[in-house]
């Protein structure tokens, strides 16, 4: 009995500690935070002050593996999801502006995952594109008539991404990425499951 359980342990040991490569049908979830260049406005004038905040994106995406084999990798797709907030603040003495923004963007991407043969490690390269939502707030306080004046609107935009990124991971089903790309976002990374 304590063979057969050391034997059951071993194996299942064995399976955590050897990470799966990017392969046909594996399926891939990364959930990270990027750092997102996109933005607002100008940086007001010399007679007022500026701050600007931005938070996020926050994004998890999914990836399955569709081929085998081509040339020297698979080809995985997918999609994902990202919320990003901003905030731009003015203050030119006889009023303050406050306008705040939310992007939730649904992309699409393909990558290509190449095979060097470095246990553990996933490269790759890919596009995608997608649509984003935003919404707008302009909140603007006038000092003199101490009144407030709100515009709120919604738009409907899209964009391209260009990435590459790496995928280190720990166990077979657990691991970490970083991602640098143009478009959607010019850097993220955070934790990948695969099954």
């Amino acid at each position: 009995m304590k063979k057969y359980l050391f034997v059951v342990f071993s194996v299942f040991l064995a399976g955590s500690t050897f990470a799966q490569d990017f392969v046909r049908g594996g399926n891939y979830v990364t959930v990270g935070y990027g750092v997102n260049p996109w933005g607002y406005r100008g940086a007001g004038n010399a007679f007022g002050t500026y701050k600007k905040t931005t938070l996020g994106p926050i994004i998890a995406t999914y990836e399955r593996g569709v081929t085998d084999i081509l040339g020297i990798g698979r080809i995985g797709a997918g999609g994902g999801i990202s919320q990003t907030f901003f905030t731009e603040k003015y203050n030119y003495g006889t009023f303050e502006d406050v306008y705040r923004t939310s992007r939730l963007a649904f992309t699409a991407r393909a990558a290509y995952h190449f095979e060097f043969g470095v246990e553990k490690m996933d490269v790759y390269a890919g596009v995608g594109g997608g649509v984003y939502l935003l919404f707008d707030e302009d909140v603007v306080y006038n000092i003199f008539t101490d009144s407030y004046v709100t515009t709120r609107d919604t738009r409907i935009g899209g964009g391209h991404y260009v990435f590459g990124g790496i995928r280190y991971y720990f166990t077979s089903a657990f691991g970490v990425y970083a991602e640098v790309g143009h478009g959607h976002r010019v850097a993220s990374g955070g934790v990948v499951f695969a099954f």
